[in-house]
């Protein structure tokens, strides 16, 4: 079962994880980013999102500007004052301009569906984990703008607005875009496998675990590999 979004905004910035203080993004969304995009609209440990393709529905073009920021992190469990006039610096990003993808991604259930579930369940949890429920879940909240948390473009000050979409959406306009080798990019951050040892109802914090995928844009598309493509890279991991 596959779902078409359609999002856009005014700026992106997918950074490249090579870059270790400048912010340089990639020219187009990642799959990492776009799993993200899905999963702020709904999450739910019982299913994954799988991105399959990511259609570039606007000419690519970049922006450099400067942001103030601060080189510290508040500490969650002993939050302090953080005074920015002491803690600013100034730092470059590259980043993308009015931008509009629509997002192939198919639902796939993970072993936590079926499982006891450690909170009562609300509304939309009741009847089995399938398939068609989680995305009759999802057609609802993207036709009423619903969102866990506001979507976003790589940081939170690029919100990400988002509409259904179907598959004629897929078409890209001829020439919009050159086809280009967009070299190695990245493909995710954790391993989407969840592990079928984890108590009933508990979800353990994922550890990082990179992953990459030569991206090609072709006719306006960037087919995105299967999961199971990617998992040899995660080597004793998986």
């Amino acid at each position: 079962m596959t779902i078409h979004l359609r999002t856009w905004g005014d700026l992106a910035c997918f950074t490249r994880p090579e870059m270790k203080v400048e912010r340089v993004s990639y020219a187009v969304i990642t799959p990492s980013a776009a799993r993200g995009l899905l999963e702020a609209i709904l999450y739910k440990p019982q299913f994954r999102w799988r991105i399959r393709r990511i259609a570039v529905k606007k000419p690519v073009r970049f922006l450099a500007f400067r942001r103030n920021e601060v080189k510290s992190r508040l500490s969650p469990r002993k939050p302090e004052p953080l005074l920015a006039d002491d803690d600013r610096t100034q730092r470059n990003t590259l980043a993308l301009r009015d931008v509009e993808y629509i997002i192939e991604a198919s639902l796939h259930l993970t072993p936590l569906a079926g499982l006891p579930r450690r909170v009562p369940a609300n509304d939309e949890d009741h009847g089995d984990d399938s398939l068609v429920k989680y995305l009759a879940m999802f057609q609802r909240r993207a036709e009423k703008g619903q969102c866990f948390a506001q979507p976003c473009f790589g940081c939170r000050e690029f919100p990400a607005h988002f509409e259904l979409a179907d598959e004629s959406a897929m078409r890209v306009a001829p020439g919009l875009n050159p086809d280009t080798d967009l070299g190695l990019m990245l493909y995710d951050v954790f391993n989407l496998d969840v592990a079928q040892n984890q108590p009933p109802g508990k979800v353990e914090k994922p550890v990082p675990r990179i992953s990459f995928f030569p991206a090609k844009l072709k006719d306006g598309v960037v087919n995105v590999p299967d999961w199971n493509e990617m998992k040899p890279q995660l080597g004793g991991a998986v």
